[in-house]
């Protein structure tokens, strides 16, 4: 084991600093190493005594610098992997240079219990400060759970959209604690053709029925469903933990007061992109002005509906926003 040590440029940098040639078979005749483990264990130096001794020196050091060394075996999660590796495995190239180990972390395509088990080798002292360092920095922070009425869980998941933004914004993940989620109720789908009768549409030509738009609304919460499920908030720290409580539980008294859903659509398809705007900035305005969300049709083709989620007086106060735009964009 030794021998494959020293050979190559571990044996050249010691030759080297011993003052020893720099040529590669004077450096052979110098350090002779056995062949097979039947020739045993003796190295043989042969040259200028100062640089014989030197030699022994360090080759004596360094025997008894892996003999002192020790090996740690880590559990962490393969998920944690990429933390100790880096780009490139530059987190790693640091982590060794720093704490002066070998970190040994498996192969995606390890199977078993060697899948989790990451390798820490060197001295003994050195090996303790990597793995408090390496366990600190692939720590689970225990999660943080939040009681979310059944009924609320879809409207503030919003297609997993609010799932996207807590990860984006905190490096935060939700999970349910095993806990099925609820089915997802079917919202009554809106008239198709049929003009709201509160509501027409002015145009040029008032008398034209074509020319007018379809509305109407319906309660937002009819889930009968009755408890709470889990939303256990996962993150890198305890205050990006807060960061996303805050956040839901204000999600969560918004989504409280939001009871209605409105379906506008209208005459004309390509109306649609004057609601969004440039850019969004429309759409953002009325959303903002209104506290509704709102969500444009991305086909825009004939019969699609504009949905609006939030109070009644919400509602109804985007629809005639809406309507007022494509008027003036007529």
């Amino acid at each position: 084991m030794l021998a494959n040590t020293l050979q190559g440029s571990n044996l050249t940098s010691l030759v080297e600093k011993a003052g020893g040639p720099s040529d590669s078979r004077a450096r052979a005749r110098l350090a002779r190493f056995p062949k097979t483990d039947a020739e045993g264990n003796t190295i043989r130096l042969e040259g200028q005594s100062s640089v014989v001794e030197k030699l022994a020196a360090s080759i004596l050091a360094l025997v008894a610098e892996q003999e002192s060394q020790t090996t740690e075996i880590l559990e962490v999660k393969p998920d944690k992997h990429r933390l100790l590796i880096g780009r490139g495995g530059e987190s790693r190239r640091q982590l060794e240079q720093q704490f002066g180990v070998t970190i040994n972390v498996p192969r995606q395509s390890e199977t078993g219990p060697a899948r989790s088990q990451v390798k820490v080798a060197g001295q003994p002292e050195n090996v303790e400060k990597a793995k408090a360092h390496i366990l600190e920095l692939t720590k689970e922070v225990e999660g943080e759970t939040i009681q979310v009425p059944l009924k609320y869980h879809h409207v503030l998941a919003d297609n997993g959209q609010f799932f996207r933004r807590l990860r984006s914004d905190h490096k935060v993940s939700v999970d349910h604690a095993g806990q099925k989620p609820p089915a997802r109720q079917s919202a009554p789908a809106p008239s198709r053709g049929a003009a709201s009768t509160d509501m027409p549409l002015i145009t040029d030509d008032a008398s034209a029925s074509a020319n007018t738009h379809s509305f109407e609304s319906h309660s937002l919460h009819t889930s009968t469903e009755e408890g709470d499920i889990p939303w256990v908030l996962v993150g890198p720290s305890p205050e990006a933990i807060s960061a996303a409580r805050t956040k839901v539980e204000k999600a969560l008294q918004e989504a409280q007061k939001q009871d209605t859903v409105g379906y506008l659509i209208l005459p004309d398809p390509r109306s649609y992109r004057h609601v969004v705007g440039p850019g969004g900035a429309e759409i953002n305005r009325i959303r903002k002005k209104t506290g509704t969300k709102i969500q444009v049709p991305r086909a825009q083709s004939e019969g699609e509906a504009i949905e609006i989620v939030g109070t009644k007086a919400g509602v109804e106060e985007a629809r005639d926003i809406i309507l007022e735009i494509v008027q003036n964009n007529n």
